[in-house]
């Protein structure tokens, strides 16, 4: 192996590198964090999944008004962020446990 090979890192070691660098040491989880963030995941995305299909058909209904369509679909942004935040919000909860 020559001196260049030594010195090339995996994208994984760079990674874990930068996380060191910003939020200090990687902090190990335990299975049961693993399964709590797993399941905060899978609640999630079954939300999101439920709110687009609903917001899907509240479009369809709304074809005829372009106007309505929009307020719509602002309100399906603004529901999935918060679906989104309260997400993140628990993960930490269960991160920092």
């Amino acid at each position: 192996m020559t001196s260049d090979e030594k010195s090339l890192k995996s994208a994984f070691d760079l990674a874990m590198e930068r996380l060191a660098g910003t939020d200090g040491p990687a902090v190990r989880l335990s299975n049961a964090q693993k399964a709590a963030l797993a399941e905060i995941d899978r609640k999630t995305k079954a939300k999101l999944a439920e709110l687009e299909i609903l917001g899907s058909d509240r479009l369809a209904k709304a074809e005829a008004d372009p106007e309505k369509g929009e307020v719509i679909r602002a309100e399906q942004r603004a529901a999935m962020e918060k679906i989104r935040s309260r997400a993140e919000e628990e993960k930490e909860r269960v991160r920092k446990a």
